[in-house]
């Protein structure tokens, strides 16, 4: 009877771990991404938001007038893109929400609303469209930057 029993509370708790499996899981990104390492965009400007919590930060930035693409950035190969500075192409005015990759703890106490950063993003291929850096140049001027790539760029975006 007992054994009997055992096996009915086994076969139970098989089929509920098998059950969870086939639930669905939300994973911890914001949003889907296919990120354009093709057409990176140079961002300068005033931070208007700033949220610094994981998995991402998460800020808005307002570009008052079009930058040009500095000739250099200090420490821009660190993010691995191939002949970044000669494809990267200057923001339009306007206002730009976009999360950071990690950094968390690089940034937090160093960056708050009204300061002036600079910073590379590379933009969703995938709607609603919206940028994510790795690389930003912060109003003391020093740069916190994610090397390498993540696993979310693509090498320009498919046409749908």
């Amino acid at each position: 009877m007992l054994q009997a029993s055992l096996r009915k509370s086994l076969a139970i708790l098989a089929a509920f771990v098998a059950t969870l499996g086939t639930a669905p899981v939300s994973a911890h990104h914001g949003y889907t991404g296919e990120y354009d390492a093709q057409r990176p965009v140079y961002i300068e400007g005033t931070v208007q938001q700033v949220n610094i919590a994981y998995p991402h930060v998460e800020m808005t930035i307002q570009v008052a007038q079009r930058n040009r693409v500095p000739t250099t950035l200090p420490k821009i190969a660190d993010i691995a893109i191939a002949d970044v500075m000669k494809i990267m192409t200057a923001a339009e005015p306007g206002t730009y929400a976009l999360q950071v990759a990690g950094l968390q703890t690089e940034l937090q106490g160093r960056i708050s609303p009204g300061d002036k950063i600079a910073l590379v993003a590379l933009q969703n291929c995938l709607p609603p469209n919206q940028f994510r850096t790795r690389y930003i140049r912060l109003a003391s001027g020093d740069v916190v930057s994610l090397a390498g790539n993540t696993q979310t760029e693509v090498a320009g975006c498919k046409k749908k």
